[in-house]
């Protein structure tokens, strides 16, 4: 098989091969060959990360995780879904930084015309209903209210299942159950009528 031809998780497996072998030009070499970057910076992005800090991101990983941490996976085989786990850690930290520094003026008035003008009774949106239900779903099934964010967010199946580390056709299993599960918390979202 040619290096062309191969699967990007026989790909990942190579490349942090030969990171563990002390081969680190070869396999930076190759992370930008195979367009990991590239890829990895656009799954960054999906997540809501603007361009700049979703590269600066993917090289912190680049040299932080992968050059320094290779020789942590436990079965290399499983490379890439390794990488696209410590990616998502990555951005999840990111996100608590962030959240944590963030500083909202309390006399900063907001533009209402930019509002949508899907509202109920009480003014509230549906997509602010959908929202408010998220968090009470997260509460009962934390696990599938990530999967529900990540599909609210446009992430493939491929891409979830990365990030779950599980096959195609359990991601697609697992992915219809969590919208099922979903389903009945966000019921009482389709009583807002679109108001013009």
């Amino acid at each position: 098989m040619t290096k062309e031809k191969q699967s990007k998780r026989h790909q990942a497996t190579e490349i942090i091969q030969l990171f563990r072998e002390g081969r680190s030009d070869e396999a930076l070499e190759l992370f930008e060959k195979y367009e990991f970057r590239k890829e990895f910076i656009g799954f960054v992005m999906k997540m809501g990360i603007n361009y700049e800090d979703a590269s600066d991101m993917v090289q912190k990983f680049t040299i932080d995780k992968l050059y320094m941490q290779s020789n942590s996976i436990k079965n290399i085989e499983f490379a890439r879904t390794w990488m696209y786990s410590v990616l998502t850690n990555m951005v999840n930290d990111q996100g608590r930084i962030l959240k944590k520094n963030r500083e909202v003026p309390l006399d900063e008035e907001r533009d209402q015309s930019r509002s949508p003008k899907i509202m109920d009774e009480k003014g509230q949106t549906r997509s602010g209903c959908i929202q408010e239900q998220l968090v009470k779903f997260r509460e009962a099934e934390p696990k599938r209210a990530e999967v529900i964010e990540f599909i609210l967010k446009g992430f493939s199946t491929e891409e979830i299942r990365l990030i779950l580390g599980r096959s195609y056709g359990a991601t697609r299993e697992f992915m219809s159950q969590c919208r099922k599960k979903f389903r009945p918390f966000i019921e009482i979202c389709n009583e807002i009528e679109e108001t013009i």
